[in-house]
């Protein structure tokens, strides 16, 4: 009797061995896999934002071009005013807004004056969500967002950039 229990508490620890076993084979425990699946402070910052930020912009009419327009819009003048030697070029910057007086289609928005007021103050409504959201990032993290600003800024072939080009001397 004592050597079947013997055997059985055997048989016990070698499962109890071969269990352990395999959950270490299997990865991480759970808290570390979801730890490291989980995306970082700035991109979920980024991402609460901008869900916000289209739903308040598709309310106020704007199409999917518009809505990445102010938010790049947003972004940049955050650089500027965050990143040391960066600059925002003004004329650029006018134009690109203009986007928000056309439709989809490339046509000026035949509105009367009451709605392209109320329209002008939802974009800036959305365009700060947008700016203090960058600026939050860019507090998180001043070095990344800022060395991220300078592969932008070299991408002088990307749309809708209004970085001024970086000095020379």
């Amino acid at each position: 009797m004592q050597t079947q229990s013997f055997r059985i508490g055997l048989i016990l620890a070698a499962t109890a061995s071969m269990t352990a076993l395999a959950a270490c084979s299997e990865g991480p425990a759970p808290a570390a896999q979801a730890a490291a699946t989980e995306p970082d402070n700035q991109v979920h910052m980024d991402l609460s934002v901008s869900k916000a930020y289209d739903a308040a912009m598709t309310k106020a009419g704007l199409d999917t071009g518009q809505r990445n327009v102010v938010k790049a819009m947003a972004h940049q003048q955050a650089v500027a005013l965050t990143c040391a030697g960066f600059s925002v070029n003004k004329a650029r910057f006018e134009d690109e807004m203009n986007i928000i007086y056309y439709d989809d289609k490339g046509k000026m928005l035949n509105v009367d004056s009451e709605a392209l007021h109320l329209r002008e103050r939802q974009v800036m409504m959305g365009f700060g969500m947008m700016f203090g959201a960058q600026l939050a990032i860019a507090a998180s993290d001043e070095k990344a967002f800022c060395e991220h600003a300078e592969v932008e800024r070299n991408a002088r072939d990307a749309k809708h950039l209004i970085l001024d080009p970086p000095t020379q001397g």
